[in-house]
This record gives structure tokens, sequence and C-alpha cells, in this order.
């Protein structure tokens, strides 16, 4: 009789404490990595453009435009056209930004036409290959009058 009570207290004590202690010593504990800690340099930017960062932004336009040429001259892809016209005025922001109210003016007739072949570019990305060529040749006007009008030279007035 004293067996299955024995039994009985063996076995309300086991299914009452559970098994965590058992599950918890074959179990593996997660290792956490500490992150390294980042650390950012602050960088002073100038509040007037310098020779080197026009001649930057100079080279990148012409850049942008010349890929935009050749995009639009092999009838290449339409993604390549719209990051090339986009990074192209992104780049003539960039110098407007720091031009007087002269200089502003001087600018805005390209800006605008760059800004009126984006439109047509994303209008219409399947062209015909007379509207491409026609593209072509306004962005190359563009890039001509840009070359001859915007060099550092020509600009240096117009720095604030």
């Amino acid at each position: 009789m004293k067996k299955p009570q024995v039994y009985f207290l063996i076995m309300v004590l086991v299914l009452t404490s559970g098994c965590h202690g058992l599950r918890k010593k074959f179990i593996r504990k997660k290792k956490y990595e500490e992150a390294p800690p980042v650390y950012v340099g602050v960088k002073e930017y100038p509040d007037k453009l310098t020779q080197e960062a026009y001649i930057d932004y100079n080279l990148f336009v012409r850049g942008w435009l010349e890929e935009l040429q050749e995009s639009l001259r092999t009838e290449g892809n339409v993604k390549r056209e719209k990051r090339a016209i986009n990074e192209a005025i992104m780049n003539i922001e960039q110098i407007i930004y720091f031009f007087n109210d002269e200089g502003k003016e001087a600018i805005y007739p390209i800006y605008e036409e760059l800004l009126a072949i984006r439109t047509e570019i994303q209008r219409a990305p399947s062209m015909s290959s007379g509207k491409r060529n026609s593209l072509a040749r306004r962005v190359e006007n563009v890039e001509r009058r840009f070359d001859s009008n915007f060099g550092y030279s020509e600009v240096e007035k117009w720095i604030d």
C-alpha cells in the first residue's frame, strides 16, 4: 500500500515541477555580440563654393549630358536616360545654389531647358528615332551653351 502512494507522490512532484531545469540544461544559450560603437565624423562644408567644387559640378553636368546624348543616339535604356537627366539637373541645382541673383538669371534658361527635356523623356519613354535624335541635338545645344558660358573664369563673379 505504501508503494503506490510513494509512486503517486513522486509522479505529482515530477508533473507539477515540470522539466524546466532539464530543458534549460540541454538548450544552448544565444550568444549576443555587441555591436561596435559607430563614430560619425562631422565635416564642415564651406558656405562659399570653391573652385575645385565648381569644377567638379561642372564636369558632372557635362558628363551626364554626354551620357544622355549617347543614350538618346543609340536608342539606349530609358532608365539610363532618366538617371542621366536627373543627375545633370541635380548638379546644376547645386551650382545654382551658390550663385548670386545675376548668375541665377544667366543659368536659369539652361535649367528650364533641361527640365523640359526631362518631362519629354518621362512622358514618352518609347520615342521614335527622329524624336530621340531631336532630343539629342537639344541636349548637345544645351551642353555647348553650358560649356561656353559657365566656365569657372566666367562664373567667378557670380559666386557669393
